[in-house]
């Protein structure tokens, strides 16, 4: 099936005149630039205590400018590429359940029965439009997908127009489509390397605590000795379950179970939800049909692909979970295999040791079950947005971010202002995001890639303060005589 987005430009030229716009066009872009570059600098004016030392000042402005950019320019990725968690989207709905029963706790008290009342409904507004947000973002990643690997124009009736944009829809897709899959099959990549890296990590973890148990082997007796032993080759055996190999079969089932996620996604789009709508040509008023597409968008919000494999994913994070309890316990009513052996030397060691050994066990088992919620949570999200068509719309994003720092670096007046700003705000910002985009493959969360791609961006801009004093060593001597008015002529006397 067939289809695209944003197909009408009609929709700006309706407000805007290009012809007359492009000659312009260049000092548009340049003021609001300039505005935020004012903004900027006069807040660090504000906030931030300058050094005597010019050489400092400038370093210190330019990293916070750096940092500021690539944090604007990132939240901008984020915003024209939201996606939103299962998890957190669940945590709102349990919020709204909470609040729910809360209402019908305090019904005699008025002032907290309306405040969880008005929580209630807050709370289910945000998550309804967080995943009507999830769906709009999905149709974007279809359709660049479908743009770059879908064969197009078979329908044109008129067959010399049909060949002439069939051939060019061929070249397109011949460049566009390798490159779509190569973006998408790197991330996947990085994203599987993230989920096998945090496992080596926990593997590490537990051969420290299997050190630890064996150091204490000579104090039990020989038949307590034959048990321990029996019960490290318990886990052992149990270990291989988070091995590379079993590991990346799970990993395939996974991609196995949403073969059919984008055929699903497009036929419960425009059978279930688009066939819905009432079209200009269908019974009733202009408003009736407004009134009606109104509802159908509210009464559909939480519309959503994550729906159709919500259930798989709670089996593999619950079947992911259970290994986990079975190797270190749950802490609660689960013993796990590890709380066995610990339990056969509690009686023969100190309390020292034994914390030891308790500590031991639970840096291991926060390794495991983070690397574990990776797996069955973090890359069955991140693998869903992928099969969607995420990763190269995300690239896209980013190019055009990254395009209107270089417009912000090529407003400069002069060849020098041009270098300056290029190494000091052009080349970090460029490389924070580019690792926001990294750091979001190795299945960091959208805030924390912002973040680290920030402080990134700031050291990176104390590299490139460094080059621009080498490559312009006379540039602040030469701003300091232009800030310093001429003497005026000696008046003369008669």
């Amino acid at each position: 099936m067939e289809f695209g987005l944003y197909n009408n430009p009609n929709i700006y030229s309706r407000y805007v005149n290009f012809s007359a716009v492009s000659p312009e066009a260049p000092e548009i872009i340049a003021k609001p630039i300039e505005k935020v570059e004012t903004v900027i600098s006069n807040t660090v004016d504000s906030f931030v205590k300058e050094p005597e030392n010019e050489e400092k000042q400038k370093s210190h402005k330019a990293a916070i400018a750096a940092g500021s950019s690539v944090l604007v320019i990132s939240s901008l990725v984020a915003l024209l590429n939201p996606r939103f968690s299962g998890k957190f989207l669940n945590k709102l709905k349990n919020l709204s359940h909470k609040a729910s029963i809360n209402v019908q706790k305090n019904k005699n008290d008025i002032v907290k029965s309306k405040f969880y009342q008005t929580s209630e409904k807050v709370l289910k507004k945000v998550f309804d439009i967080f995943q009507f947000t999830n769906t709009a973002n999905a149709c974007k990643d279809l359709g660049f997908k479908w743009l770059c690997t879908a064969e197009k124009f078979n329908g044109v009736k008129n067959e010399n127009a049909r060949k002439v944009l069939k051939t060019c829809d061929s070249g397109f897709r011949k460049v566009m489509s390798p490159l779509h899959h190569g973006i998408t099959k790197w991330f996947d990549g990085i994203s599987k390397a993230t989920v096998y890296g945090k496992y080596n990590s926990a593997a590490k973890k537990m051969d420290s605590l299997d050190d630890l148990i064996r150091n204490y082997k000579n104090k039990l007796t020989p038949q307590e000795q034959k048990q321990l032993e029996t019960k490290l080759g318990e886990i052992k055996q149990t270990q291989k379950y988070f091995s590379q190999e079993r590991t990346a079969e799970r990993l395939a089932m996974q991609e196995n179970a949403m073969s059919h996620l984008e055929k699903d996604f497009k036929n419960k789009l425009f059978n279930d939800y688009l066939n819905k709508f009432k079209g200009l040509h269908s019974s009733g008023t202009f408003n009736e049909k407004m009134r009606h597409n109104k509802q159908v968008v509210k009464d559909n919000m939480s519309f959503w692909a994550e729906d159709m494999l919500m259930p798989t994913r709670n089996t593999v994070e619950q079947d992911g979970r259970k290994i986990v309890d079975e190797l270190m316990g749950d802490g609660k009513k689960i013993r796990g295999k590890y709380n066995e052996a610990i339990d056969l030397l509690s009686p023969h060691i100190t309390k020292e040791e034994k914390a030891l050994l308790d500590e031991s066990l639970r840096k291991a088992n926060k390794k495991l079950s983070k690397a574990n919620h990776s797996e069955c949570v973090e890359y069955f999200d991140k693998k869903r947005d992928l099969v969607l068509g995420g990763a190269p719309s995300d690239i896209i994003s980013g190019i055009g971010m990254i395009g209107l720092s270089g417009i912000a670096v090529g407003t400069a007046d002069t060849k020098e202002d041009r270098v300056s700003r290029a190494l000091t705000l052009g080349f970090p910002a460029v490389a924070g995001i580019g690792a926001s985009m990294a750091l979001t493959a190795m299945l960091f969360s959208g805030v924390q890639s912002i973040i680290y791609g920030s402080l990134a961006s700031a050291g990176l801009s104390q590299i490139g303060s460094f080059a621009d004093r080498t490559l312009n060593p006379k540039k602040p001597a030469e701003n300091l005589a232009a800030a310093v008015p001429p003497n005026p002529p000696a008046s003369q006397t008669g």
